[in-house]
Parts: C-alpha cells; sequence; structure tokens
C-alpha cells in the first residue's frame, strides 16, 4: 500500500523580530532611500531628493515578514532548518 503524504495545517505569523522596513526609489534616476521603519522618513526622503535634484517620481515600498507556522514543523532556529 502506498504510503500518503498528510497536509500540514500551515498559517502565517509577523516576526516580532523584524519590524515593517519602507524604502522610497527615484524612479527617474533609480537612487534610494536606506529602509526604515518610518514610512514618514521614507516619503520625507522623496520630498528632500525632488528638492536636490528636480525628480518628481517615486515608488514607496513597506516590506513585512512574517513565519510560517505548522503543527508538524518545528520552527527554524537562526535562519536554519531544525532538521
Amino acid at each position: 500500500m502506498r504510503e500518503r503524504k498528510r497536509v500540514a495545517e500551515w498559517a502565517l505569523q509577523i516576526d516580532p523580530e523584524w519590524s515593517v522596513r519602507h524604502v522610497a526609489k527615484c524612479l527617474v534616476c533609480g537612487e534610494f532611500c536606506v529602509d526604515t521603519a518610518s514610512p514618514g522618513e521614507a516619503r520625507e526622503w522623496c520630498v528632500e531628493h525632488a528638492r536636490e535634484t528636480g525628480d518628481d517620481r517615486f515608488e514607496l515600498a513597506a516590506y513585512e515578514y512574517v513565519r510560517t507556522l505548522s503543527a508538524n514543523h518545528p520552527p527554524s532556529v537562526n535562519g536554519t532548518s531544525p532538521e
């Protein structure tokens, strides 16, 4: 008889070790700000960059870090698989 693979129940959880990070990028010249925990700082960088360069198109991105959780798989330790 063939062994059946069990499908584990998976969930996402916000990783408490990382905060949401915000980055602004100039779409004209490609320069970008250092990532920051503050969305306001990323927006302010756009305004300052526009004043300095005249560039007027920007991309704002926020990165949220999550972990996958499963009752059948232990979590990683320091980014390495426990298995």
